[in-house]
């Protein structure tokens, strides 16, 4: 668990400091005891919210490695943890002064130190075994592979994680709805992505709930994407619930998984290789610098890609290791694949190799093989 800490931490940095054009003849703040000082709260809410899940993963697999590693004084490692969580994010900051890009705000450390509380509080409500007592049995959560689907998927579901409950919304989401085109690309993407949810919220939660308590989850949740600003739910999303839920009901487990590994692959395979002209240009360019389309840009459209990516990913390696009973063997099969993939893009048209496409199949990789052997043992 340390290793996939470690990579929290590089990628919290990475993310922070990118594109690293640091310009060191920049004047710092006359006083920097007046900016340390001036703790105000930020008026956007898109940025409260994004510093507060920014650091999460810090406070999650953090609070994993000090329970792993089997501390003598498990709380004051905690505390050490939040300290050092802080120090990082006040670090971090203090270097943006250096970024002509950034602006820098210390009030961002204490936002910061909420998401390194929440995820020791989701780190300790999944896998403490004292807490765990204390939790009636039927609200139990295991960290297991399923419990990192269902994450990613409300991620991928819910992003931005604005909603705006008002009936201007409402009725904005509904002439999306109604304005939107059926597709069937996106409509097999997201009949996979409601079946991997059916299947990773019924492992999560240890039961077989009813049909119609699923049908009662599955319109709560559109309805809560409805009332989201910049809501996305059109007809394709709408139209493949019920498919999902078909597949779900009268699929056996074995075939849901087969069937989330082929659609899984299909999908990659249309997203990256699709519409399929052979280039005459030679080979194509690749795009070596990790994360330098996403951190570019439009940052709501490329977060959105990245975590649509990731939830295909890790459908796609699950529904693997679940047939090979091995996640290591799993996310090699998965890594090996997203490499032909990304070499074919050498070679097709307007396509462009990314490097970030293999780090984040080794990062998810790592992340599964991780939480199995951790459950296993």
């Amino acid at each position: 668990m340390r290793l996939i800490w470690i990579i929290v931490i590089i990628l919290i940095g990475y993310g922070s400091l990118f594109p690293f054009n640091f310009d060191f003849s920049r004047e710092l703040p006359q006083d920097l005891l007046a900016w340390l000082g001036n703790w105000e709260q930020r008026t956007i809410r898109s940025d409260l919210i994004a510093n507060i899940l920014l650091f999460i993963p810090f406070g999650f697999f953090g609070a994993l490695t000090v329970q792993q590693d089997n501390r003598r004084y498990p709380i004051l490692s905690v505390f050490w943890l939040i300290f050092a969580g802080v120090v990082y994010a006040l670090l971090l900051q203090f270097l943006q002064f250096y970024l002509p890009s950034r602006v820098p705000h210390a009030a961002d450390a204490v936002i910061n130190s909420l998401g390194i509380l929440l995820g020791i509080s989701m780190a300790a409500y999944t896998n403490s075994h004292r807490l765990r007592r204390v939790i009636p049995r039927r609200l139990h959560f295991q960290l297991t592979p399923a419990l990192v689907i269902l994450a990613l998927w409300l991620g991928w579901a819910f992003f931005p994680y604005s909603p705006v409950f008002d009936s201007a919304q409402l009725g904005k989401g509904i002439v999306n709805i109604y304005q939107s085109q059926w597709h069937w690309f996106l409509w097999f993407k997201f009949s996979l992505f409601w079946l991997a949810f059916f299947y990773s919220f019924s492992r999560v939660m240890q039961r077989q709930y009813h049909l119609g308590v699923l049908v009662a989850i599955a319109i709560f949740i559109l309805t809560i994407k409805l009332s989201m600003f910049r809501s996305q739910l059109g007809w394709s999303e709408i139209s493949a619930v019920p498919v999902a839920l078909m597949l779900y009901r009268l699929v056996a487990s074995n075939g849901q998984l087969m069937i989330m590994s082929l659609a899984s692959l299909a999908i990659l395979v249309g997203q990256l290789l699709l519409p399929w002209y052979w280039s005459g240009d030679g080979i194509n360019a690749i795009q070596w610098i990790p994360f330098k389309g996403f951190l570019g840009g439009s940052t709501w459209y490329h977060l959105t890609n990245l975590l649509e990516f990731s939830l295909l990913i890790a459908c796609l390696a699950y529904a693997i290791a679940k047939g090979a009973n091995s996640f290591k063997k799993a996310s090699l099969i998965t890594l090996i694949i997203i490499i032909l993939i990304s070499g074919l893009q050498l070679f097709i048209a307007n396509k462009m190799p990314d490097v970030t496409n293999i780090i984040m199949v080794v990062i998810i990789g790592i992340l599964l093989e991780t939480i199995d052997r951790m459950r296993r043992g």
